[in-house]
């Protein structure tokens, strides 16, 4: 399945690169008791560009956890309290990559050639995150080159997403990996390059796709799960048993080993489905699969199938929650609790998030450090429209409580729980985010950005503009502006007369910009105007609209732009006798005014009746009836009433 893909992907848009360009074989031996690494490892890397390259960096995740001054724990977004325990301190449990032998396949001894650099922080001298070989031979243009590597690692204490806790590891992001490189003209580079960061806490990750093959010596006892697929297990000497894992086409290759994992298998079409679900978890086990397969059939239908042979998912123990809810190249991990109810669905919308990610973390391979929105957005934009497909009622649904919260009512909620949601626009870099802003803004807001672009344009029309995005970028590395180019080529064929000759306006503020969309519904009246009164003819007859059949009206309903984001907007206004009309206005103006004059009077005007611009940040404003004709206590209570309702959607945003 996954070679019929390859087959079909066309050069478009950015520099031709060869496709895959980093492969690894990795032999590793796991030491238990003393929570330790030894690894022997090989890269082969393929230059995918007309440059010559002299430097190879290696991104060493596992130093972030080598000492306290490190980017990740004591950089601008680091915070050693809150990672590393104070018993952990005092027992000196720390984590921390040693490369022991490095060698060309000249064989040229390259150790001495190499060094941890700072490409981001430089004052951070002490943080040894990103190690670079200079070469004694280049890699020549469209040439290739093979590293042999020998290093150890001590395993950190399970904190953010990897290491040990008790008998328990995950090992993600353990391993020396090499960094991307990105010829002239793909993404943002102006010219050949290494994308190579130093590890920052608000940051995933950006790999190269190539295969790997990994071979994990590990107790007898403990049971084992790796991305990709099994090739074959034998024991080994000693009480120890060996296993051998492919994974091809990926960015990155993940592994955890536990001995209490229990081991439960679905099919999915064509795809091995692989549960690994600590016994305490076990009662859930039924709530992963039917997730997992919510989420495969949307994507079936709206993207393509998913392109892999298997996947895996972890339910971590209880002493192993924190590796969980995360993504990883065809094995994610969703942290479950029996004494969840039926209607609080955590275990689901876990399941669907993280699997979501195979399509935008791993096929489309966007950069995480640099653009995280492009991954954690879109994600979070279909985890939300799968969620509420498949699970109507809600992903909070208590009925005695008559509580019912759909996924995309908390996305935009958590967008709105920022505490500044101006503090940054969508196109920092991930560690630009400050002040608790990461994930209401790369989370939050991206979806609902996306949300209101599928109300501008409509779900057929948004359709056309994920799958075209998707099917020319898939394992190619987009950036946002790709996705940009693809926007200006759908959206006008189907809506240039109401939304332009191109979507340069609404990308430019929603990702570029931190401008705020909040339009409101200022007043209604209806001013008494009768046919005709007073006096007329010389001198006349003093006319008092007795005699006239019909009386007038001048309804007039004014409409306020409160924020700097500029969106078109439809506005229904309903009258007395029951008729309605649907106005539409561009947004551009502060203020404008709908007037009508007639014997019908406004009773209510409603900005955006179908909930189509989720990024307005205050809906409570978008309508009004017509003003109460009494004065004092009707007034105060409704605006009292209209007070208690924004209370009460603002808490419904914190749940």
């Amino acid at each position: 399945m996954l070679l019929c893909v390859l087959l079909t992907i066309q050069a478009f848009g950015q520099a031709d690169t060869l496709f895959g360009s980093t492969d690894y074989r990795l032999e590793v031996s796991l030491d238990a008791e003393r929570k330790e690494l030894s690894v022997r490892q090989q890269v082969h890397f393929r230059n995918p560009s007309a440059d010559t390259i002299w430097r190879m960096p290696f991104h060493v995740y596992y130093n972030a956890f080598k000492n306290n001054q490190t980017v990740f724990l004591n950089g601008p977004a680091g915070n050693i309290p809150r990672t590393i325990s104070r018993e952990a301190i005092a027992n000196c449990e720390w984590g921390w990559t040693t490369i022991t032998a490095v060698a060309d396949q000249y064989g040229n001894d390259l150790l001495a050639r190499s060094a941890y650099v700072q490409p981001d922080l430089p004052s951070f001298t002490d943080d040894h995150t990103v190690w670079e070989v200079q070469l004694i031979q280049p890699v020549l243009p469209y040439g290739s080159i093979t590293l042999d590597l020998e290093w150890q690692a001590a395993i950190p204490p399970l904190m953010i997403r990897t290491g040990y806790n008790r008998d328990y590891f995950f090992m993600a992001q353990w391993y020396p990996k090499l960094g991307v490189y990105e010829p002239e003209g793909m993404r943002f580079a102006t010219r050949g390059q290494w994308n190579c960061h130093q590890y920052h806490a608000n940051t995933e990750y950006y790999g190269e796709f190539g295969t790997y093959d990994i071979w994990l010596d590990v107790p007898a006892a403990y049971v084992v799960g790796c991305s990709g697929t099994l090739q074959d297990s034998s024991a080994a000497q000693n009480g120890r048993r060996r296993y051998h894992y492919q994974a091809q086409d990926v960015i990155d290759v993940t592994w955890t080993a536990y001995p209490r994992f229990e081991e439960v298998k679905r099919k999915w079409r064509e795809v091995d489905i692989r549960l690994l679900v600590a016994p305490e978890h076990r009662c859930n086990q039924e709530r992963f699969f039917s997730a997992a397969a919510a989420a495969l059939d949307f994507f079936a239908d709206y993207l393509e199938p998913y392109p892999y042979p298997q996947l895996t998912i972890v339910s971590p123990p209880y002493h192993g929650l924190n590796s969980g809810a995360m993504e990883y190249p065809t094995l994610i991990t969703a942290p479950t609790l029996c004494a969840l109810p039926d209607g609080i669905l955590t275990t689901e919308t876990l399941t669907i998030h993280e699997l979501t990610h195979q399509y935008f973390m791993q096929i489309l391979a966007t950069n995480e450090q640099e653009e995280p929105w492009l991954d954690e957005g879109f994600t979070s934009f279909f985890e939300a429209k799968i969620m509420d497909a498949a699970f109507p009622n809600g992903v909070i649904y208590l009925p005695w409580w008559d509580l019912e919260i759909g996924s995309k009512e908390l996305r935009r909620g958590r967008f709105l729980s920022a505490e500044n949601i101006k503090v940054n626009p969508l196109s920092d870099f991930g560690w630009h985010f400050r002040h608790g802003s990461y994930a209401p803004i790369v989370y939050g807001k991206s979806a609902t950005w996306l949300f209101t672009l599928e109300g501008l344009v409509g779900e057929e029309v948004m359709q056309e503009i994920m799958r075209t995005y998707y099917q020319r970028w898939r394992f190619r590395h987009p950036c946002r502006e790709d996705f940009r180019a693809v926007l200006n080529e759908v959206v006008p064929k189907y809506h240039a007369e109401r939304l332009g000759p191109d979507m340069n306006w609404f990308f430019d503020q929603g990702i570029l910009g931190t401008d705020v969309c909040d339009y409101a519904v200022h007043r209604i009246s209806n001013t008494y105007h009768p046919k005709g009164v007073g006096y007329f003819g010389d001198p006349g007859e003093c006319q008092k609209g007795e005699a006239f059949e019909e009386d007038k009206y001048v309804a007039q309903v004014t409409l306020f732009r409160h924020g700097n984001f500029i969106i078109p907007q439809e506005v229904l206004i309903r009258f007395d006798d029951g008729t309605e009309v649907l106005e539409y206005w561009d947004g551009k103006d502060r203020s404008i005014s709908f007037e009508y004059v007639g014997a019908r009077q406004i009773v209510a005007a409603v900005i955006d009746p179908h909930d189509r611009i989720a990024l307005d940040v205050n809906r409570i404003n978008n309508s009004r009836r017509r003003e109460a004709r009494t004065r004092g206590a009707d007034a105060y209570s409704t605006r009292l009433l209209s007070w208690l309702e924004q209370l009460l959607i603002t808490l419904s945003f914190l749940v």
